[in-house]
């Protein structure tokens, strides 16, 4: 089955939160405490059904994230005047954005502040904040461009996922 790049991403979000919903079920379920002698319900599953379950899932969670690397690996974006990889484009993407938000802590820097009790203390800025608050702005516009032209990889290049049907048809 031929899925986007974006929903083989959103299929592989899907089948994590599954693994992380078993793993829970098994540790709600791998035990019942009862009075002694007393008959109880056990659970709908055993444990033996939810370890397969989980496994079968784990291993569509390799084959996905293996496809997903090679596509990422193989389709390029433009960026400054050149043609990077997407997981490269990425990468930089998340890169940008910690320094944006960075610039921005730095930008909101008082030049000079005062504090104190019985000495008053002074906090002196060692670099000018306004500079830092408009490389942030200025940053966060080339951020914003990456990552469009990363979704537009992502939203119009399909891969083969022939596990998907399993968990996309209806």
């Amino acid at each position: 089955m031929k899925i986007t790049l974006a929903q083989s991403i959103n299929l592989l979000s899907f089948l994590k939160r599954r693994v992380d919903e078993l793993q829970a079920e098994l540790l709600t379920t791998h035990t019942v405490t009862v009075p002694k002698g007393e008959m109880y319900t056990p659970p709908e599953r055993t444990v033996e059904q939810v370890l397969t379950e989980m496994a079968e899932i784990q291993k569509d969670v390799l084959v996905l994230q293996e496809l997903i690397n090679e596509t990422n690996m193989q389709q390029t974006v433009e960026w400054k005047g050149e043609r990077i990889s997407l997981i490269r484009a990425i990468e930089t993407a998340k890169m940008l954005r910690s320094r944006v938000h960075l610039y921005k802590r730095l930008g909101d820097t008082k030049p000079r502040e005062y504090y104190g009790g019985n000495v008053v203390m002074e906090t002196i800025a060692l670099f000018n904040p306004s500079e830092y608050k408009q490389a942030a702005e200025m940053l966060a516009r080339q951020v914003e461009v990456l990552s469009s032209r990363i979704d537009k990889v992502n939203y119009t290049v399909e891969i083969d996922v022939s596990l998907a049907s399993k968990y996309l048809e209806a």
